[in-house]
């Protein structure tokens, strides 16, 4: 097998950054080891940084680039590939397609979508032509009434990964309440008439879905399947009880400090969006990624709605006022995600791991991949 040698001053590993030598060989690393100066035969990237390729648990990506416009679908396999570069790119060499399972939004029903757009990255992984190594993610919406249904309709598909559980009904979790829904639909230009009858047609298809009961079924499937499962969205300690008892792990965007607080002492990982912390702030006005962090909650970030925001925020974490080191803040886009899914063989850079890794030079202050690399393969 091709043995291939990389030196940099600034390797991070889990227990420290490497003035070294990094070697690869079958798509694993062999060995990260210390050396004063760039050995022969290596690749000589000098003073930039290399990192563990990206885990990005939870992304809207994918939809964006198969409505890119309300109404108007482009072709799935090009949204595929479209959606694969960037997050390529993005020095994301694991992503989890978050596809939701709730019903019509922008124009896009997504019980229709959703196959298509498994069936378009599962073409386009077979063909070769993807860089990242996709997963699924199934987001499911309990309010939803078919919404058995259509988890039964994917329950064997070989990429499904992870399920998280959510409830975006008017006055649940992150909608700010009743009059919190009202503003988001007044600001899309409806009439208070119109949100009146939006309103009792949706609190009706919630009453008919039986939330709480989806809730707990979608938590027995996920504990038969042996399947990570992510609660979305709580915003109180009774949320974090309820997930707790479910057997819920990942807290995924809690919406305020005091959720936070009570995932942690359930020893549940807090995953945050990095647009979240890039931004300063949420844009939907619940606790900030920032806050989080400054409070030791901050476990995990993902890049939600943002492929690059991931990056962008690991390295303001080693600035102030966090000061994170390099090892910790990789661990929050790496390390955490990798253990919190049950990927043993990736998120760090040490012996015997996938060498999925980026060459990360900082530009105008961006962290920006130069190179990235999964399995041994350069793919971006």
């Amino acid at each position: 097998m091709t043995e291939t040698r990389f030196f940099s001053n600034r390797i991070v590993t889990p227990d420290g950054v490497v003035s070294g030598e990094m070697v690869i060989q079958g798509g694993r690393i062999v060995s990260v080891d210390a050396r004063g100066s760039e050995p022969r035969h290596a690749l000589d990237w000098a003073d930039d940084i290399i990192i563990p390729g990206l885990i990005d648990i939870h992304t809207d990506n994918l939809e964006k680039h198969f409505m890119p416009r309300p109404g108007t679908r482009w072709d799935s396999f090009g949204a595929a590939l479209a959606h694969d570069a960037q997050c390529a790119a993005a020095g994301i060499t694991t992503v989890y397609d978050s596809l939701s399972l709730s019903g019509a939004k922008n124009g896009l029903d997504r019980g229709e979508a959703l196959p298509e757009m498994m069936e378009a990255v599962s073409r386009a992984a077979a063909a070769g032509a993807l860089k990242a190594d996709h997963r699924l993610h199934l987001r499911c919406e309990v309010s939803n009434p078919y919404l058995m249904d259509l988890v039964a309709q994917h329950i064997d598909n070989p990429a499904l990964a992870l399920f998280s559980v959510m409830d975006h009904a008017p006055g649940q979790r992150n909608m700010g309440g009743l009059e919190g829904w009202r503003k988001k639909w007044r600001f899309q230009g409806k009439s208070e008439a119109e949100i009146d009858a939006q309103l009792v047609e949706t609190l009706e298809r919630r009453d008919t879905a039986n939330a709480p009961r989806r809730r707990a079924e979608i938590a027995a499937i996920a504990k038969l399947a042996a399947l990570p499962l992510a609660s979305h969205d709580d915003s109180s300690e009774a949320h974090i009880e309820e997930a707790a008892a479910f057997g819920v792990t990942i807290a995924e965007f809690p919406v305020t400090m005091e959720a936070a607080r009570h995932a942690a002492k359930h020893n549940m990982i807090n995953v945050m969006g990095a647009p979240n912390f890039v931004r300063g702030g949420s844009h939907s006005g619940n606790v900030s990624a920032r806050d989080i962090a400054s409070e030791g909650l901050l476990h995990a970030l993902c890049s939600d709605y943002v492929p690059m925001s991931m990056i962008k925020a690991a390295f303001q974490l080693t600035e102030a006022p966090f000061a994170w080191s390099l090892p910790r803040a990789m661990d929050v886009v790496a390390g955490a995600p990798a253990r919190m899914c049950g990927l043993s063989d990736r998120g760090e850079l040490r012996s015997g791991l996938r060498a999925d890794f980026v060459r990360v030079r900082v530009l105008s202050d961006w962290p920006t991949p130069v190179e990235v690399w999964r399995e041994g393969i350069r793919v971006a």
